[in-house]
């Protein structure tokens, strides 16, 4: 089920509208933009930082850690893609193939979106703090979302809608 928010959330909100189902996940954290002082590094299995190069830099964490850091007061994030993968998938981000991305990926408007990384379950798209985007193959954590945010709207549906 893809679902849209036309409102933005803090990462902790979202989260815990999943009624801990992130838990059970390892999550990849790409594209992000936002603020994630370099002192929470630690909260992650590994991670890759490029500054000042055209490549974002990646991350790899639990769900339980990625629940720690969203509580962070100091953690905001405008921009970003969170991919929940089961917990015996294994990323190596040095072999990274796909790199999901929200800022100007055009895929998400279109008739039937789906998650960008072939074995992720869920992908939960920050986008320029205007929106939030659940592509989701595990339907419990996406009727938890919608149920907390009751102003959701079925995102194939709003693609179809004129502008």
């Amino acid at each position: 089920m893809n679902t849209i928010l036309e409102d933005f959330y803090e990462l902790r909100e979202i989260l815990s509208s999943f009624n801990t189902l992130q838990k059970k996940y390892n999550w990849l954290l790409t594209d992000l933009d936002g603020s994630l002082p370099d002192t929470y590094l630690d909260y992650f299995m590994d991670y890759r930082i490029y500054p000042n190069e055209a490549r974002g830099s990646t991350y790899w964490i639990t769900g339980e850690k990625l629940t720690e850091l969203a509580n962070k007061e100091d953690i905001y994030f405008a921009w970003g893609v969170f991919s929940a993968f089961n917990k015996n998938e294994h990323i190596d981000l040095d072999m990274l193939k796909e790199e999901p991305y929200a800022d100007g990926n055009p895929n998400f408007w279109v008739e039937t979106p789906i998650i960008q990384h072939p074995k992720a379950m869920t992908e939960l798209v920050l986008w320029d703090s205007s929106l939030v985007l659940l592509l989701s193959k595990d339907k419990k954590i996406s009727t938890n979302f919608r149920n907390k945010f009751k102003e959701f709207k079925d995102l194939e549906s709003y693609n179809k809608e004129p502008f």
